[in-house]
Formats: structure tokens, sequence, C-alpha cells
């Protein structure tokens, strides 16, 4: 629970540099074929530079003067130590961000 309001707040954040379109968080929950949970959070906010999607998940990294750079990076733990992934998209600069995370979940067996 906590991946995904980190992951929203991130995404209203991401919003707040945006002032040419309306801001809009997209939240996409689906059942990936082998048993995958997957939760997306798209938003149409500033992006991300190609640069930064390889270390936007790096203990420290922050875009943010008052940012501290350890929310992505305890999201994308706390997702591996789940089993787990946390992924990001971007097409770059304006263009907003998707993250998932991917969550192995166990179908339970009903007995009739």
């Amino acid at each position: 629970m906590l991946i995904l309001v980190n992951l929203i707040s991130n995404a209203k954040y991401a919003m707040g540099g945006v002032s040419d379109r309306p801001h809009q968080i997209t939240l996409t929950v689906e059942l990936a074929e082998g048993c995958i949970l997957r939760l997306s959070v798209t938003d149409n906010g500033v992006g991300i530079p190609t640069e930064n999607l390889t270390r936007i998940f790096a203990h420290g990294f922050t875009t943010r003067e008052e940012g501290h750079g350890f929310g992505l990076h305890a999201c994308v733990i706390a997702a591996r130590e789940m089993g787990g992934t946390l992924k990001v998209e971007s097409e770059g600069v304006g263009k907003g961000a998707t993250f998932t995370l991917e969550l192995p979940i166990q179908m339970m067996e009903h007995n009739r």
C-alpha cells in the first residue's frame, strides 16, 4: 500500500510544473499472465529525462529541492521483498510517466 501511495504522491507532484493541460492521473489494475497483479500509475506531468530513467530508483537520487531520494528507492526494495518489480517508463520531458508495480499472487482454490 505504501508503494501505491508514494507513486500517486509523486504523480501529483510531477503535474505541479504543468500549466498547459489539465492534470490527469490514471490508475490501472489488471491480472497479468502467470498470476501477476499489475498496478500502474500514469501521469501527464513533467516527464522524466532519459538519463534519469536508469537512476530514478537509486538511493539518494532526487530531482526535488526538498527531496531526499528515499521514496522510490524504498518502493523498489519493498517490491523486490514481495517477489515483484517496480519499473518506470517515460517518453521524456513533458510527456508524463508510468510507474508499474508487478506482484505475484496466489490464486485460491475453492473446494466445493
